[in-house]
């Protein structure tokens, strides 16, 4: 199992002011090449260090007024990024260069206006000319957003920004899960709909404040919207009365697997968890009737997953459970 992790761990946000004064922005190819590459050598620097977690090293490009303000939490950050994170190399979602006619305003840039991942970035800028680069770990499934944006001070660049963020989970972003989300909807899989929107939500803010998909309110008022259906419809424990046992499901959600998201069905049965023959026999029983209770879970995915307990597990002592995995006879599979 890949176990899903929300990562948003650093965020150096300040006041904002009236967006005033922005005279130019330049992106990606059309930025200069000598800038380009001059801010390339500092994001190499900069990757190096955090990954090698070397303090020191990522304390070098960071402006004064940064260090001033949370140096003390740069240790621990550095230390949990390059444990959780390890990579030798980088990719650049996009940069972005900000020309301002005075320093200390707010810049917007706004990556694009008619894709669905357009997004929008707003930060203070406390030097007139202004680099940010969104770089991107390689080499795994749960992505981070490494949000760096630079100042210039005379002629040297320092970074006043860094943020590190959950940009996607086992390769889609939040925008793939909502995209998703919808697909399920529309085929009447309810509970599909929330775990895909519910997954969206958990990536949506790569950057905290600074980084917004100008879908983002439309994710999660979609969200709320079958989240409330749900609750409409079901009322948990949902016992199974047409079995024998009567077996109680008390909780659904998506659990990341290596071939993808996939529901996690835990329910309550009066079977002892050592009888576990006894078990699966009522577990063939329940597959029987999941998918005509939830309409959809069972489809379009490649396994569905149970969790038995004897006992509700209440967040405050570990509870034991017996574990079965049903793969889905089903090639059509969106989850992966």
């Amino acid at each position: 199992m890949i176990r899903r992790t929300l990562l948003i761990l650093f965020s150096i946000l300040l006041l904002q002011s009236c967006n005033v004064g922005t005279s130019g922005t330049t992106v990606n190819e059309n930025i200069e090449k000598e800038k380009r590459d001059e801010i390339k050598l500092l994001n190499d620097k900069l990757f190096k260090a955090v990954m090698n977690n070397d303090v020191n090293g990522v304390k070098a490009l960071i402006s004064d007024k940064l260090l001033e303000k949370d140096g003390a939490n740069i240790a621990k950050l550095i230390a949990d990024i390059s444990k959780s994170f390890p990579s030798e190399s980088y990719r650049i979602l996009d940069e972005y260069n900000v020309s301002n006619s005075v320093a200390n305003i707010n810049n917007t840039v706004v990556s694009g206006v008619s894709q669905d991942n357009a997004y929008v970035l707003n930060y203070l800028a406390l030097n007139k000319d202004m680099y940010v680069s969104l770089l991107i770990p390689n080499g795994h499934d749960n992505e981070l957003l490494i949000t760096v944006i630079y100042g210039k001070y005379g002629d040297e660049w320092k970074i006043n920004i860094l943020h590190f963020g959950q940009y996607s989970l086992l390769k889609k972003t939040a925008i793939d899960y909502y995209k998703l989300a919808q697909e399920r909807y529309k085929k009447s899989a309810l509970t599909d709909a929330v775990n895909y929107s519910g997954i969206a939500k958990e990536c949506l803010r790569p950057a905290n404040d600074i980084f917004k998909y100008q879908k983002e309110d439309e994710i999660n008022e979609f969200y709320s919207k079958v989240m409330n259906e749900v609750n409409s419809k079901y009322t948990f424990p949902l016992s199974i009365d047409n079995i024998e046992t009567k077996p109680k499901i008390f909780r659904i959600f998506p659990q990341g697997t290596e071939k993808g998201y996939a529901p996690m069905v835990c329910y309550l049965s009066t079977i002892k968890l050592q009888d576990t023959t006894a078990l699966r026999t009522e577990n063939n029983k329940v597959k029987k009737e999941i998918g005509k209770i939830f309409p959809g879970i069972d489809k379009d995915k490649p396994l569905v997953l149970y969790r038995i307990f004897n006992e509700m597990p209440d967040g405050k002592k570990e509870v034991q459970h017996y574990g079965i995995v049903d793969k889905i006879k089903d090639n059509n599979h969106l989850s992966k």
